[in-house]
């Protein structure tokens, strides 16, 4: 019995009723839980977010203040580290300076200071004049130059005696301790008596010096900051040092002066008087996480904050106090946004509650709609019903089965056969539009029974006719990569596919004109009714096989002569090794480096070098044979390896390599005579690893470039002393690179032959090794030249020779002449050589002038354009040059008068013979008529006796040297015995 329509509701209307209730009344009960539970804490924050803003803005302040150094610091190192400052030149120092100074008001003076004593000063002084203080330890001691210039540019200069060293400072201290800008601790300034900090920063020069700049700031500066920070309409701002010391002060209270307020600088906190600061401190002690605390003084709420500031290795606090109600919110606005926001919420509260009721009833709605359909024996499908409400769903899900239920069988027949049909056509479509090739193959017969376009593109037939039909031999190169016959092969794939399922290998195939080409094969079973197929895809690999190879061949061979390379040799080596003991043989590996190949490429440069390595690579593949690989290492360097090789063998082969270079090679209309020098190692007398091999053959190899012989075998004898070698090569370095006295420099004096007079000096460095003793220069040098170490005792010995020239002129002991020192032939082939000696030189205060460069004949003449280039150099700075063992060589007149040099140096063999071999006498003779010709004068060294400094007298020479002289002596001695 249904209930009359007049006592039913629909549904949506009492769902909007029944649910509009809830929803209002659930805002109402929120917004008034938000007005008495939330809204007095959110005004409490924000006020505190407002406070901390302040102290947000006192660290921008501070950071004005303060980055300014560091940037101009930053900016300097970049200035100075090329052209760092020099005592003498004070212009440039202050150009550079001043504007800093200008444009920065905080910055007070800027200092500077260098690792040998130099320090500079520049002071803005209170009338708009600038001082400068300049302090240079090595020559001044403690006098200092000051230089003042007033507003008007009138400049007055004084000198005063100072205790003062700019390395003991506290700016210097600090950058020595870390790299970029650092800051220091507070402390008082040297010059002008205030307190500060100061910005520095090292830099570490190009001539080995170390320089550091400051920027001082002064406290009373930093103070005029914060004392006019505004934090709310009362309140403070200050910065203290990590141990609650004042260091910029906060705005003075009423009726006290600035300057006496200013004298409160680094004092303790509790001298400002402020009791709400002591309160705060307190209060920042006992919670120091906290953001802002809230304390009360005198009856009155405070915001107090108090936060780190890192200012280098240091930290400062910085402190805002201010009465939270200079921070209470403006309530009139806040109410608005309240009762704005809760009439929002109850228009949406409104329209939710409607859309829910709508779509709670819709699906109800329809479902009945679609029953009356059924009702009517309309089985057409229903609109999607969507609804997230569960019962829902299961009241539409059977609603669903029931309409299903009368059609099932019919229906399910009909969409039977649709799929039928549909996967057919499908699978048709898939398999002849597919881009993928895929081919079907009867494994009963070998043939192909069906394949796509695709696999007769890439097998480049045309047509998918003209592929079925075919076998896989009939596309298939001969043989597969690994040498096994394509038909085999193919047999035993099929059988492992049949066996194991599906497979994934690569293939060879051949195209109709011939080509090979690789793929990527992917096969695999399946069944077709009572018949077993099998399908297979294919995937062109040939180019990613090829670059596969390039960089291979990248890797392990040579790029300019296609030769193996190392890597690949040692590896071939160690294959060969382990042949030889698996069959008890012997193997030979030679070593070969060109003969006079460097010379090719100074003179020519690295293309012609090249084209010559390739013609030399050519020669010695041409006379190898199958049992030989021929590698090369790098540079000039060869290496053969030759397996089942004796003595006899290695003999043979390195006369077939040494013939090929009988004959001159051409390369762009230039011909060169070069040769190979080679060392031979023989497993397993020789080594048992590549690399003893490979290093045995090596060290035979230079004994056989001082041998007539082309080719030398290795004995145990050559190795003979290499580690005392490699051990004094080791100490000589560190002792390089220490300043534990193990090196010095003694002096042997150079006399006018004429007058007898001392005109000079000739620097010698001899080392004391702290076990073996005094260790001859005949030793070392050569080692050194052998280990590339002579730049670094030529740097050496200038340093030595300029300090020993300042310790004799502190003295007082007059230098007379130049000082003599030799320059290794590799300072000859450095560009910046020239530059860098006059900057080093006069790093020291000394002039040029007064250094003597003898330059080795044999030197020069490794690269002789950029020789005489870089003596012509020299010559303008101010160095006398000297051509030292003159007459050694192979120099030619046609250079020699090229040469911007000054001297030429006699060789002493020539000398001790002078006068009981005529050859030597004719010698001497020519080169001291080629000295005057040339406008040169001559020096000869070695002289022991009053017979041969006549002759040489008698024949023009000019000055000499040697023990008739005066012996090679130490600085003391030197200074005492020729030195007034």
């Amino acid at each position: 019995m249904n209930p009359s329509a007049e006592k039913t509701v629909p549904l949506r209307k009492s769902l909007r009723v029944r649910v509009g209730l809830l929803v209002v009344g659930a805002v109402l009960l929120v917004a008034a839980g938000f007005l008495a539970l939330a809204l007095g804490p959110l005004a409490e924050r924000v006020a505190a977010t407002d406070f901390a803003s302040a102290s947000t803005r006192l660290e921008a302040r501070l950071d004005l203040s303060l980055t300014p150094a560091a940037n101009a610091l930053e900016m300097a190192a970049g200035w100075l580290s090329d052209a760092p400052p020099r005592i003498d030149d004070l212009a440039t120092f202050n150009r550079l300076f001043e504007p800093i100074l200008k444009a920065q008001p905080k910055a007070t003076s800027i200092v500077a200071g260098d690792s040998d004593g130099h320090g500079w000063m520049l002071l803005q002084l209170a009338d708009g004049g600038w001082r400068n203080r300049l302090t240079d330890l090595p020559r001044w001691g403690q006098r200092h130059r000051f230089v003042d210039r007033d507003a008007s540019g009138q400049v007055r200069e004084y000198w005063e005696t100072l205790d003062y060293d700019p390395r003991r400072r506290s700016w210097y201290e600090a950058a020595m301790l870390g790299s970029g800008t650092r800051w220091t601790a507070p402390y008082t300034f040297y010059t002008t008596g205030d307190p500060g900090i100061t910005a520095t920063r090292r830099i570490s020069l190009d001539d080995e010096r170390t320089l550091v700049i400051g920027i001082d700031l002064m406290l009373r500066d930093l103070s005029l900051t914060t004392m006019h920070e505004k934090v709310g309409q009362n309140g403070l701002a200050l910065v203290l040092t990590d141990d609650l010391r004042t260091l910029a002060l906060p705005a003075a209270p009423s009726g006290t002066q600035t300057g006496e307020w200013l004298k409160h600088a680094l004092q303790p906190h509790a001298a400002l008087g402020l009791p709400v600061l002591d309160r705060a401190v307190a209060e920042w002690l006992r919670k120091p996480d906290a953001r802002v605390h809230r304390i009360a003084v005198n009856g009155t709420d405070w915001f107090a904050r108090i936060t780190d500031y890192p200012l280098g290795d240091s930290r400062l606090l910085l402190v805002t106090l201010a009465p939270s109600s200079d921070f209470s919110p403006d309530w009139l606005p806040a109410g608005s946004i309240v009762g704005g926001g809760l009439l929002f919420m109850l228009v949406l509260a409104t329209w939710v509650v409607r859309q829910q009721a709508r779509r709670i009833a819709r699906p109800l709605e329809e479902l009945a709609t679609a029953s009356s359909r059924i009702g009517q024996l309309d089985f057409a499908t229903p609109p999607l019903l969507a609804s997230p409400i569960q019962e829902i769903r299961q009241l539409a899900n059977a609603h669903e089965e029931m309409r299903w239920l009368l059609q099932e069988k019919i229906a399910a027949l009909h969409d039977a056969e649709e799929k039928i049909r549909d996967s057919e056509a499908y699978n048709k479509v898939l398999f002849l539009g597919s881009r993928i090739p895929l081919v079907v193959l009867d494994p009963q017969n070998g043939r192909f029974i069906d394949c796509n376009q695709a696999a007769a593109d890439i097998y480049r037939l045309g047509q998918r006719e003209n592929v079925i039909g075919l076998s896989v031999r009939d596309v298939s190169a001969p043989y597969q990569p690994d040498g096994t016959f394509s038909h085999l092969a193919c047999e035993e794939k099929i059988r492992q596919v049949i066996e194991r399922g599906p497979q994934v290998f690569e293939w060879r195939h051949r195209r109709p004109d011939g080509e090979h080409w690789d793929a990527e094969v992917h096969l695999m079973p399946f069944h077709h009714g009572d018949h077993l197929l099998l399908q297979f895809s294919l995937q062109d690999i040939t180019d990613r096989k090829q670059a596969a190879q390039a960089l291979e061949q990248l890797a392990l061979y040579d790029p300019l002569t296609e030769l193996p390379n190392r890597a690949l040799f040692l590896d071939r080596l160690q294959q060969s090794i382990g042949q030889a003991l698996r069959n008890d043989s012997r193997l030979a590996v030679l070593f070969l480096d060109l003969d006079r190949f460097k010379e090719v490429n100074d003179t020519q440069g690295h293309e012609i070098g090249d084209a010559v390595l390739r013609e030399v690579a050519n020669r010695f593949r041409l006379v190898l044979r199958h049992n030989e690989l021929l590698a090369r290492l790098g540079g000039d360097e060869f290496a053969v390896v030759s397996t089942a090789t004796d003595h006899a063998g290695a003999t043979f082969i390195a006369e077939r390599l040494g013939q090929t270079l009988n004959e001159p090679l051409t390369s762009s209309g230039h011909t060169f005579s070069l040769g190979v020098s080679i060392g031979i190692a023989i497993f397993p007398n020789d080594g048992a690893t590549p690399d003893e091999l490979l290093r045995n053959a090596d060290i035979a190899m230079y004994r056989a470039k001082s041998s007539p012989q082309r080719y030398m075998f290795y004995n145990a004898d050559m190795s003979s002393g290499l580690a005392e070698r490699i051990a004094l090569a080791r100490d000589l370095k560190a002792a390089l690179q220490s300043d534990d006295g193990q090196l010095s420099l003694v002096f042997q004096p150079q006399f006018d032959l004429a007058t007898q007079t001392l005109i000079g000096a000739e620097a010698l460095m001899r080392w004391q090794h702290p076990q073996h003793g005094p260790i001859s220069p005949g030793v070392f040098i050569p080692i050194a030249e052998e280990r590339g170490m002579m730049l670094m005792i030529c740097h050496w010995v200038i340093d030595a020779a300029c300090r020993q020239l300042l310790a004799w002129q502190s003295a007082g002991a007059r230098f007379p002449g130049r000082m003599a020192i030799n320059i290794a032939a590799q300072q000859m082939e450095d560009a910046a050589f020239p530059q860098w000696v006059e900057r080093r030189v006069r790093s020291f205060g000394l002039s040029p002038e007064l250094f003597e460069l003898e330059l080795t004949e044999s030197g020069m003449m490794r690269n002789i354009d950029l020789a005489i280039e870089l003596a012509g150099q020299l010559s303008d700075a101010g160095f006398t040059l000297a051509i030292d063992d003159f007459g050694t060589g192979y120099s030619s007149l046609a250079y020699l008068k090229q040469l911007p040099a000054d001297k030429l140096k006699i060789d002493q063999s020539f000398v001790r013979n002078m006068q009981d071999h005529p050859n030597d006498h004719a010698i001497v003779a020519t080169i001291v008529a080629m000295g005057r010709t040339l406008g040169m004068s001559t020096i000869a060294e070695g002289i022991e006796s009053d017979a041969q400094a006549a002759a040489l007298r008698q024949l023009g020479c000019q000055e000499g040297q040697g023990y008739q002289f005066g012996r090679p002596e130490s600085p003391e001695t030197f200074a005492s015995r020729w030195l007034g």
